[in-house]
């Protein structure tokens, strides 16, 4: 078992896409709403996307959301160039080969697929994501992140928490008749660092908590080894509860997370 990845999205200076069909535009990846999706059009069996991150930027993760209808012959091909190297991607700049596209075989109850790539560092200003295998089917993807694992030295401690939040609900009424309203349920995840490094917490937690606070999401793999279940051990969503650290001996601080997921 690899230690859980944490990703803070970088935000986008721009995005774009190879092509669209009508109402589904690349600007949809770059917000939080998963059914507020892009679709590319039908009949290639490629399509790409290009991010602008504005500045050279560090980043080592790429996930691609809510992607209806991604199945095993899809690809994913990462390439990332400086702000010098420029949007052309010319040689020198990374290239991450032609990888398959889905983090794992088993999905969520959706059945929507998540797109992955996870390797050593890359410094990027301009990304281009290119989709392959399609078939001429359509590409769907809700949300692209982007961005750098937080990379903890040690994992969170026993026991995790793993449970749904239920946003139905039932009762009865004065004659015992069940009232129920159905809705979905959205995956939830806690889990506590409890031997953080106090420069962990002072240059990459603290800072990531001020950042994100409980309205931005963060995405959590909580074990990104390569496994058919890895696409269900992601999460993508806010942060509940505390939002602090705790220290807790001389040489550790505790850090709890506890995220309601929009992965479903």
């Amino acid at each position: 078992m690899a230690n859980a990845l944490i990703v803070r999205p970088l935000p986008f200076a721009g995005i774009s896409a190879s092509d669209s069909a009508s109402g589904f535009v690349a600007a949809n990846m770059a917000n939080d709403h998963m059914g507020v999706v892009w679709r590319s059009n039908t009949g290639a069996t490629a399509r790409s996307i290009t991010i602008d991150l504005g500045s050279d930027q560090p980043i080592d993760f790429v996930a691609l959301l809510g992607c209806t209808g991604a199945t095993a012959d899809w690809t994913l091909t990462v390439e990332a160039a400086t702000a010098a190297q420029g949007t052309g991607f010319p040689g020198g700049s990374f290239n991450s080969g032609v990888l398959p596209f889905l983090a794992g075989a088993a999905f969520w109850a959706s059945g929507r697929g998540i797109g992955w790539w996870h390797g050593a560092p890359v410094t990027a200003r301009h990304v281009r994501l290119t989709i392959g295998g399609l078939d001429g089917d359509a590409a769907t993807v809700a949300r692209v992140v982007l961005g750098k694992d937080l990379g903890l030295e040690r994992n969170f401690s026993f026991g995790a928490a793993f449970g749904m939040l239920d946003l139905g609900s039932a009762d009865f009424s004065a004659r015992a008749v069940l009232i129920r309203r159905r809705a979905p349920r959205l995956p939830v995840l806690a889990i506590s660092y409890a031997n953080a490094h106090k420069d962990e917490v002072e240059r990459a937690i603290s800072p990531l908590l001020d950042k994100v606070g409980k309205t931005d999401p963060v995405f959590i793999c909580t074990d990104p080894e390569p496994d058919e279940l890895r696409q269900r051990r992601c999460y993508f969503g806010t942060l509940t509860g505390d939002l602090g650290t705790t220290w807790r001996t001389a040489r550790g601080f505790e850090w709890r997370v506890n995220l309601t997921s929009m992965l479903r």
